[in-house]
């Protein structure tokens, strides 16, 4: 695919295996980076393959302004373990690697 074009369907659902890591229904790996600005927080979600290794139990993980879990919802939203929307501000493929951001607000 080309840089910069549509990196196609996104996953639907997303579970934490390990701090950073994300894996998908069809067990792809997702690296997560949490960044916060103006009250909002982002999710920034790069398609990367990773050994799965053993995943770890929610109350093995130090505590995290990111969920455990995210689910396709609606369109370009989704809705966490928490039950708060991210919506999907950017889709798409560099370089052959599929990046999505997603935001929710803190306010």
């Amino acid at each position: 695919m080309a840089q910069g074009g549509e990196a196609g369907a996104p996953p639907v659902r997303l579970w934490v295996r390990r701090v950073g890591v994300y894996c998908d229904e069809h067990r792809k790996t997702w690296l997560v980076a949490a960044e916060e600005e103006e009250g909002m927080l982002r999710a920034r979600i790069q398609r990367v393959q990773v050994p799965l290794g053993e995943a770890l139990r929610p109350s093995q993980l130090p505590p995290s302004r990111l969920p455990h879990m995210w689910q396709l919802s609606q369109g370009e939203q989704y809705r966490d373990s928490n039950s708060r929307v991210w919506e999907i501000e950017h889709h798409l493929m560099v370089r052959m690697v599929a990046t999505i951001e997603h935001s929710h607000s803190c306010l």
